[in-house]
């Protein structure tokens, strides 16, 4: 059995206390349909088309945007090979195509966006620490 984690929920300046990723997801397992809008909704505030639907800024929101984002696909291709495992999704069906097909080149669009974030904010960390260090 996993440790228990006690959650700060008294401590306003915890950034990140009250759960693991705060950002909005979708649930389950809808059809192809929902599941395309899904995904190509978060693909547009990945690419910054439309406003990010929670209060982060820089770097750090895209990190934990698309951090979240690739945790929901891949929830997302558990649910599928779920359903294949126990035969309700067979091979060529419509999910089937999806999970190979689109879910899969969006697993790698968020991958990649959580590590360039990831990135931005070492160096941002690296350029503030030389600056720190120039005024001593």
């Amino acid at each position: 059995m996993p440790p228990r984690v006690r959650i700060a929920r008294d401590k306003p300046h915890v950034q990140f206390g009250q759960a693991a990723i705060n950002t909005p997801v979708g649930r389950g397992l809808p059809d192809v349909d929902e599941l395309w809008d899904e995904i190509h909704g978060y693909v547009d505030v990945i690419l910054g088309r439309v406003e990010s639907p929670i209060d982060t800024v820089g770097y750090l929101g895209l990190a934990e945007l698309a951090t979240a984002y690739h945790a929901r696909a891949l929830e997302i291709e558990m649910l599928i090979h779920n359903a294949e495992r126990e035969g309700a999704v067979m091979r060529g069906s419509q999910l089937y195509k999806f999970r190979t097909g689109e879910l899969r080149s969006f697993i790698d669009l968020t991958k990649r966006a959580a590590e360039l974030g990831s990135r931005r904010l070492t160096q941002e960390q690296l350029m503030y620490q030389m600056r720190l260090e120039e005024t001593t």
